[in-house]
């Protein structure tokens, strides 16, 4: 059954009326350190991101477009965000990459990491450390978390 009053989900949410070149209608964002991102801007820090990425390994469009299964000008316009990065693409970049897709969403949307880009960035910083240390360190640190905040192993995480 859904919620009967939208608005009070928009305000306890902290939900705000804004508009995208995408969108014909009015949408609801979350605003961000700097307010609402477009989706254009969140789609340049994508191409921005996946190019810097790229450029790192040392591989060229035309040797990412191939294990993507593209041709490398159809590659090219994910780097100049005239393509639309969809979830399933963004991950399999970041498995060719050599990144986590944490990183990419941290880039356009910092705010989902902390109240302020200070604990954002070490909220990433963290995440990272976590999935590059051994699954042995990673479930005893979660024992020893989960023994400090009194969770048991089987419950699920609080939502945001």
């Amino acid at each position: 059954m859904a919620i009967k009053d939208i608005q009070k989900y928009i305000d306890e949410y902290g939900l705000v009326e804004t508009r995208d070149e995408e969108s014909e209608k009015p949408i609801y964002r979350k605003p961000g350190f700097e307010g609402i991102r477009s989706f254009g801007e969140m789609e340049q820090i994508f191409s921005q991101f996946i190019r810097e990425h790229r450029d790192a390994k040392r591989l060229n469009r035309a040797q990412v477009g191939m294990m993507v299964g593209l041709h490398e000008t159809i590659f090219a316009r994910y780097e100049r965000a005239f393509s639309k990065l969809q979830a399933t693409r963004l991950i399999h970049l970041c498995e060719i990459l050599d990144c986590s897709p944490v990183e990419i969403i941290h880039a356009a949307a910092p705010h989902f990491f902390g109240e302020s880009r200070k604990e954002a960035a070490d909220k990433l910083k963290l995440m990272l450390r976590i999935l590059a240390m051994p699954a042995s360190t990673a479930f005893s640190m979660l024992s020893m978390i989960e023994g400090l905040v009194g969770e048991d192993r089987g419950s699920e995480l609080p939502s945001r």
